[in-house]
């Protein structure tokens, strides 16, 4: 394959981006494709933004590209030369900025980073080189983003090989210390993070003292990862460490540091180290926590999201040792009111709202992992947080939740009133359902019984106005059965007490049999009856009256409404014991013989056979959604013969194609009506002027190549289905072949192609195909390459003689000036062809394209799918030909430019 431009490297990363599996099995092998990227590269043609697309790749899909440890060290290594082969331009900052990312990415995500991997002490030995550049020394003011870049890396691996720098402390430390510019967040950040990693692996290991840990500067501690990985907050809490006092005080001064600058960081990097700091401090337990008392007085009336999350972190890991009980009630009170706050937007707020149902408490009465109510909070401190129906659905269904978790757990008047409300509120949303209000007011309103139900279901009075008004919606309107459905489904599921969801799905069957049958609602009702019959504790007798009275009113119905009623007495036929089995078998027959559909009609046969011939466990077990699960129900010949009938339903995947395309020919003409001959300028004005877009058939020979012995020699239902590797082409029709034999001429098929834009493409094929022994099969093909010329074809010429068609071509030429138009453009190139072999080389590529010619000279038209335009003009000038280009799209130039140098050198 020919290297690509930049147009073609930005098409082929849109296309990866657009499907990476379907593109890499396009392309071969996904080996070849990063080999390719690589070496492009260190192509200096490409400009920066292309390559740190293509860095984009490895940084979004490394594991991907590189499937194992050796490949992702090799990318590594490639992309660490390219990086040093760049030197220190600050007109690729961008670029050297990604390099690194994609390296680091590269190493960690492929797992390659280890002590045995040259390339990880290179690309360590680089960051560290980067970092040590402090304010600005050497680099100056421009390699800044880089020492940025460098320590963002250091953080990185230090995340994925935690405790590895816990040697590097005292190095670490300096850098911090002595980076006074904007990049003193990213050392600071650093080091924290490496703080942090080292104290709690002294506190797994035992080993050294902290004081000898905070002065380290040499080395690495490459299997710490293994000991340390990603410590949960509960196994933190069992680490102890008991320093001396000397190192207690060194400790406590390095925090004290930390702590004092922080305010000069960004809220979420002061986050970021307040959950470091604390994390390392609650494993030392002879520091108290109070450390943190000056932080917190600071940051107790923040509005920042980031530094409220690192104060309820602090809570939750310190509890009372920190907070006093004022404390608590006042975070809570500022949780109260920030989430009603009407400055802040609604996913601000429903963050305080969550903060509220998982508030740590000093003393927490649960695990703290489900949501709860702290003690503090009662209806009347959250009165304010009664739901509206003017607020959005996220905001109406939090606060619901929360009001509804603390009118339960609280007793009392005020608790009882609060569930009176709530209810209100509920069937108030239940009336904008009646009252025709759409999709989102369903899905609100039914969301909001499910809260409801969940907190309140085991009370009878609440839950039966909540029933009644169910009853009537779906009375009103009965296209809610997919919403009653789920309902129902969620009750069942999750309720500790599902007894309301029992005695609601059993009005609403009785409410169903009772309505008048409509055609229209059929279907809706039997949905719901067809979940209502897999619930063993619901009788059935209801459902099976209102089924014969369908039979016998003959309303079963088209295909639709009979294959969900066929689903009701599946769900039947699954119950031990059988509901009614006698009249259930009466049933099934009156359908497979009173139907309109004929699918209908057999799979009701099949069900009255199963019925008529198993015993009810041996119908439970091949009705069974998993299959048959007892041994000896094989058996039956019914379900022993099922094996094979699932293998005859399985599209098989074959490593090996049968079968090849082979290209035939050019393409052909362009499918256009007929326009009747006038003068030069009409005719021009209609081959330029809008008309429906145009197609491409590309003709093939569909070419046996499968063993000719059985059961291989006759493929059978052919289906080619045909997928472009990018987005410049509509979706590709099907192609059927009845059948392909070994010993028979090739099949001709036409691929037609509609492009939105005439560009190259490749195009992936994939063949479904039956073999004699009634196995499907799947396979890819080799794909299929559309290359330029492909798209080229003849303008659509009366029968002209050569002095009206070279004025046709005049006029073309004027009409495509780009003054005429914007997208209209012309180029010129030249070809050192002597005029001998330019005769030749025009017969042989654009023989089909000549519209006018002389000695010498050469003027050629064509069209492209779906409406563009090329003009060429070619005239021989001593040993140089000369080719001047027209075209009305100007984005063509590059490909045709590329197109026509290749002729030359291909000679």
């Amino acid at each position: 394959m020919s290297p690509r431009n930049t147009e073609g490297w930005t098409n082929a990363i849109a296309s990866f981006h657009s499907c990476p599996t379907a593109f890499l099995s396009a392309y071969g092998a996904s080996d070849g494709f990063v080999a390719e990227l690589l070496q492009e590269l260190h192509n200096e043609k490409l400009g920066e933004p292309v390559k740190v697309s293509m860095l984009s790749l490895l940084l979004e899909y490394p594991t991907l590209l590189c499937p194992d440890a050796k490949a992702g060290q090799e990318a590594a290594a490639s992309l660490l030369s390219l990086f040093a082969q760049l030197g220190s331009s600050p007109k690729l900052l961008s670029l050297r900025c990604q390099l690194l990312f994609a390296t680091g990415t590269v190493l960690l995500a492929t797992e390659a980073f280890g002590e045995g991997c040259p390339t990880s002490h290179e690309y360590l030995s680089l960051l560290f080189h980067l970092a040590s550049d402090l304010n600005d020394r050497h680099g100056g003011l421009a390699e800044r983003p880089l020492r940025v870049a460098a320590c963002e890396c250091l953080r990185e691996v230090e995340c994925c090989h935690p405790g590895l720098l816990s040697r590097r402390l005292e190095t670490l430390r300096s850098l911090q210390q002595q980076e006074a510019s904007p990049a003193h967040q990213g050392y600071t950040l650093l080091y924290s993070l490496a703080l942090r990693n080292a104290v709690l692996l002294l506190a797994q290991r035992g080993q050294g003292t902290l004081g000898e840990l905070l002065a380290g500067s040499e080395g690495l501690v490459w299997g710490a990862t293994k000991e340390l990985g990603d410590l949960p907050l509960a196994t933190i809490d069992q680490l102890l460490l008991m320093p001396s006092s000397k190192d207690l005080k060194e400790l406590k001064s390095v925090v004290s540091a930390l702590l004092d600058s922080s305010y000069l960081l960004s809220s979420a990097a002061q986050s970021h180290l307040l959950w470091h700091l604390a994390q390392a401090v609650s494993v030392v337990r002879t520091q108290s926590p109070a450390i943190f008392k000056a932080q917190l007085v600071r940051l107790f009336g923040t509005a920042d999201v980031a530094l409220l999350h690192a104060i309820l972190q602090l809570k939750s890991l310190f509890t009372d040792s920190l907070f006093t009980a004022e404390d608590e009630a006042f975070l809570l009170r500022r949780l109260v009111g920030m989430a009603q706050h009407p400055a802040l937007p609604a996913p601000v707020k429903l963050f305080h709202l969550d903060c509220l149902l998982h508030f740590p408490e000093n003393r927490p009465l649960g695990s703290g992992t489900e949501e709860g109510l702290p003690v503090l909070l009662t209806p009347r401190t959250i009165s304010g947080l009664f739901p509206s129906l003017f607020q959005d659905q996220g905001t109406v269904l939090a606060r619901l939740n929360l009001l509804c978790l603390v009118c339960m757990e609280t007793e009392g008047p005020a608790a009882e009133q609060g569930v009176g409300y709530l209810l209100e509120h509920v069937l108030a949303l239940g009336g904008l359902v009646a009252g025709r209000g759409g999709q989102e007011a369903s899905r609100l309103f039914f969301r909001a019984v499910f809260i409801f139900s969940r907190y309140f279901g085991s009370r009878a009075q609440p839950m039966a106005e909540l029933t009644r008004c169910l009853l009537d919606l779906y009375r009103q309107n009965c296209a809610l059965a997919p919403n009653v459905i789920n309902l129902l489904d969620e009750a069942w599921a999750v309720l500790e007490e599902p007894s309301w969801a029992g005695s609601f799905a059993h009005a609403l069957q009785e409410l169903i049999v009772g309505l008048p049958l409509q055609e229209k609602e059929l279907s809706w009702h039997l949905k719901v009856l067809a979940r209502l019959a897999k619930e063993k504790d619901i009788p059935q007798r209801s459902t099976m009256r209102f089924l014969r009275q369908l039979v016998a009113l003959d309303q079963l119905g088209d295909w639709r409404s009979g294959q969900i009623l066929l689903s009701v007495c599946h769900n039947l036929m699954q119950l031990h014991p059988l509901p009614a089995p006698s009249q259930l078998a009466d049933l099934l027959q009156a359908v497979s013989l009173c139907h309109v559909d004929v699918d209908v009609r057999d799979r009701a046969r099949f069900y009255y056979t199963l019925l008529t011939s198993l015993s009810d466990e041996k119908l439970g077990a091949v009705l069974a959604p998993q299959g048959p699960v007892k041994a000896r129900t094989l058996s039956s010949s019914i379900v022993a013969d099922s094996e094979s009938f699932v293998a005859s339903l399985t599209v098989h995947p074959a490593e090996r194609a049968p079968m090849r395309l082979e290209r035939v020919g050019k393409s052909s003409e362009m499918s256009e009506a007929s326009h009747p001959e006038q003068d030069v300028d009409s005719y021009c004005q209609w081959l330029l002027e809008s008309g429906p877009p145009a197609q491409l058939n590309l003709t093939y020979r569909l070419v046996h190549l499968g063993p000719p012995s059985p059961p291989c020699d006759l493929l059978l239902c052919v289906v080619l289905h045909f997928v472009c590797s990018d987005r410049h082409y509509e979706p590709v029709p099907e192609l059927c072949v009845p059948c392909l034999s070994a010993q028979c001429p090739p099949q001709t098929v036409t691929l037609t192609l509609q492009p939105r834009c005439p560009y190259p493409t490749r195009v992936n094929v994939f063949a479904v195909y039956t073999t004699q022994k009634g196995l499907t099969h799947c396979s890819q093909l080799e794909p299929l390459e559309v290359a330029f010329p492909d798209l080229f074809l003849p303008l659509m010429l009366p029968a002209w003689p050569p002095e009206k068609r070279r004025q046709l071509f005049d006029a073309l030429w004027c009409q495509l000036h780009p003054d005429n138009n914007d997208t209209c453009a012309e180029s010129l190139i030249c070809w050192p062809v002597p005029p001998p072999s330019l005769g030749r080389l025009v017969q042989d590529h654009f023989a089909r394209y000549i519209l006018a010619e002389q000695p010498g000279s050469y003027e050629m038209g064509m069209s492209l799918p779906p409406q563009y335009h090329i003009l060429l003009r070619v005239q021989s000038v001593k040993d140089t030909a000369r080719v001047s280009i027209r075209t009305d799209n100007w984005k063509l130039l590059p490909s045709l430019n590329s197109y026509l140098q290749d002729l030359v050198e291909a000679r």
